[in-house]
């Protein structure tokens, strides 16, 4: 009896042992949001994979990466679930971390204003790994302005100036370039932090069949952004973006060795005689 409760003893830890040498599975986490998105701004995720299964994990020879979206509908609780999406090719060793950056807006368009529900999933013959849900907010933004491209055809392109506020990225401006429903769909632009001094400027005008639409706005007390694009009917591309210097903060800049001259105290005044 004591024998065989050793021999059963040595097959338990046997198998214990084992267990805790080749834990099966991976562990898949990714960042989560603290801000929202613009509708059409790019949405980039940050990604780490964990493989902690004996076997690499290899896409191109039939392992699962794959993601999943889903919006709640607005008529009720349903939820309008996107297809699940297999993404790029990957090969991670045993015990190795991968990690990556994916443009989820080139897998799902996220048109729609809402919360989406993301995870990832991948899996190979000896275990599985999911991530826990993060939510990726998508928002119209508040309007600050707009102006419209006439075509030929008597359709118009929009050009909105669209300003949003969030407590990680402060106050932001973005341009949205809205074309007519299904015709076309462009990355919405972010042009960077709003300083609220004066309103920003929208301006558009055609020049010999090339429509020009220039975006300027204030980023801080001395510095202004300009961001120039070029719009045709079937592409929309940035031609030129500077930082320009308010002429207020040059000239401060230029006076500055004379203010600091200025404000430096006197020497102390020199005797007229001397005896030694």
């Amino acid at each position: 009896m004591r024998i065989f409760t050793r021999l059963l003893f040595l097959v338990a830890s046997f198998g214990l042992c084992h267990a805790n040498a080749n834990p099966a599975g991976f562990e898949v986490k990714v960042a989560s949001f603290n801000f929202a998105f613009v509708v059409d701004e790019p949405v980039d995720v940050v990604i780490s994979i964990r493989n902690l299964t004996g076997q690499p994990l290899k896409t191109a020879a039939g392992d699962s990466f794959t993601c999943t979206l889903e919006r709640r509908n607005t008529r009720g609780n349903a939820v309008a679930r996107y297809a699940d999406a297999r993404l790029p090719e990957l090969d991670i060793q045993p015990n190795a971390t991968w990690h990556g950056q994916i443009r989820l807006t080139d897998i799902f368009k996220m048109r729609a204003e809402g919360d989406y529900f993301l995870r990832f999933k991948v899996a190979n013959r000896l275990g599985e790994g999911v991530s826990d849900g993060t939510i990726v907010s998508v928002v119209s933004g508040v309007p600050v302005k707009s102006v419209r491209q006439m075509f030929a055809d008597g359709t118009q392109r929009e050009f909105r100036l669209v300003y949003l506020q969030n407590y990680q990225v402060s106050e932001y401006l973005y341009l949205r370039i809205i074309d007519p429903a299904g015709v076309h769909a462009w990355d919405t632009i972010a042009l960077g932090p709003v300083f609220r001094k004066e309103e920003p400027k929208l301006d558009i005008r055609d020049n010999n069949g090339v429509t020009t639409v220039t975006t300027i706005h204030r980023i801080d007390r001395d510095r202004h952004y300009k961001v120039t694009l070029e719009s045709t009917p079937d592409a929309v591309r940035i031609v030129d973006d500077e930082t320009l210097f308010d002429p207020e903060a040059i000239a401060r800049e230029r006076l500055k060795p004379f203010l600091d001259k200025a404000l430096e105290p006197p020497p102390p005044p020199k005797p007229w005689y001397k005896f030694w």
